[in-house]
């Protein structure tokens, strides 16, 4: 009975009693864990053997990523315009990963391409202005460009892949197909409560972030605290996937006998890309296809608004709000730096580990297909002529042995 009692009086005691106050690690850029203690243990080489970066001050990596694909999706060219802006006064050495086909300047001294790696290195005089356009391989970086594109062409109650050629043969519907690739499962940690004004003071910079998209997505570098004071502290199976703000025009210009009495057809798309989107376009006749897509990581400002119409998380603290709410809001900020360690495996595409000043942009356009060069031509023997050589070559030899005799 006392024993029962005991018992009875413990697990009373733990239900009452509040939960364990502790900490919880929020996600950080891939960049940063891929630059961990571990993995240089597990490649056997020493942090100076690997890919980085020597700069005498701050520098800004802009990037615009041009991907030419066909009809079906496949990826068959990927360039990235790089420019880096060094500041301050001293030698500078930047190496990135690759792989590399080709580097070509823009404007100045292109960097040297080291077994794939894309090496820069020089010397500024306060300030440096680096620029190239370099060629990666297409294959390669099909599997880790953001997104994945297809257009199929209906006619007749038919359903083709667009050829390389780019060319609708009759009237029909055009429909392009975006689906975003960013998304990857992964451990998120969580909690039963936080406290309301550190979790403001989180979200309304990301708020203001995503109001205002100038730069890249911020991380726990660049405006998400690394750590917060929780209490009941877990983890939990979640996603990180990147938004991206997408601006695209898909036309088909008329062709054929009737082209110049016709329109072009065209429509856009602007959204925001969590999963996958879909838009048509109606072809009143045979025409060639054109596609412009500029995507770019973003956050979905709507899904950052305070409850209760409240003007701004600092506000919404205020209130007193809630354990609910407060749990919300932590899981609300836990996503947000998730989508921020995600986004820096994309932005900056090269040069991950660089300082997260600057933006990345992927443009897409169809690719167009190489016109074949000329046949080659089949050499044959033909003894005739081969005869005729081989007979005067002996009466040159024959005489020049003549004359020599009587020199």
């Amino acid at each position: 009975m006392r024993r029962a009692g005991l018992l009875a009086g413990v697990i009373a005691m733990l239900m009452t009693s509040p939960a364990r106050a502790d900490t919880v690690d929020l996600p950080a850029p891939q960049a940063d864990q891929l630059g961990g203690s571990e993995l240089f243990g597990a490649l056997g080489a020493g942090r100076d053997e690997l890919p980085g970066y020597l700069a005498p001050g701050p520098l800004r990596n802009d990037e615009l990523v041009s991907v030419e694909v066909s009809g079906d999706g496949r990826v068959s060219r990927v360039s990235d315009r790089q420019q880096i802006l060094l500041t301050g006064t001293g030698d500078y050495f930047v190496r990135e990963s690759g792989p590399a086909r080709a580097a070509v300047a823009v404007g100045g001294e292109a960097p040297v391409l080291s077994l794939g790696d894309i090496v820069w290195q020089g010397f500024s005089p306060g300030s440096r202005q680096l620029a190239a356009r370099i060629e990666l391989d297409p294959e390669i970086e099909s599997r880790h460009l953001p997104l994945r594109i297809g257009l199929s062409f209906t006619a007749g109650g038919r359903r083709t892949v667009l050829g390389p050629q780019r060319q609708l043969p009759s009237a029909g519907t055009l429909t392009l197909t975006v689906d975003n690739a960013t998304g990857q499962p992964a451990t998120l940690p969580t909690a039963t409560d936080a406290p309301a004004r550190q979790l403001a003071a989180a979200l309304d910079r990301l708020r203001a972030a995503a109001n205002s998209p100038a730069a890249r997505l911020p991380t726990t570098r660049t405006g998400i605290p690394p750590q917060l004071p929780v209490t009941g502290a877990g983890t939990r199976t979640g996603t990180q996937l990147v938004p991206l703000q997408l601006h695209a025009s898909l036309a088909v210009h008329p062709d054929g006998p009737a082209a110049g009495n016709q329109q072009d057809s065209t429509v856009r798309l602007d959204t925001l890309l969590l999963r996958s989107t879909q838009v048509s376009l109606p072809v009143p006749g045979p025409g060639i296809v054109t596609l412009q897509l500029i995507a770019v990581p973003a956050l979905d400002p709507a899904g950052l608004v305070p409850p209760h119409s409240a003007p701004s998380w600092a506000a919404w603290a205020g209130t007193d709000p809630p354990r609910a709410e407060r749990r919300a809001a932590l899981e609300l900020l836990v996503q947000a730096a998730a989508t921020g360690s995600r986004a820096s495996a994309f932005s900056p595409y090269l040069g991950s580990q660089l300082e997260p000043r600057g933006h990345t942009t992927f443009s897409y356009s169809l690719a167009t297909a190489r016109t074949p060069g000329p046949a080659p031509v089949r050499l044959a023997p033909r003894p005739v002529p081969i005869t005729l050589t081989v007979l005067g070559l002996l009466a040159l030899l024959g005489a020049g042995v003549l004359c020599w005799r009587r020199s």
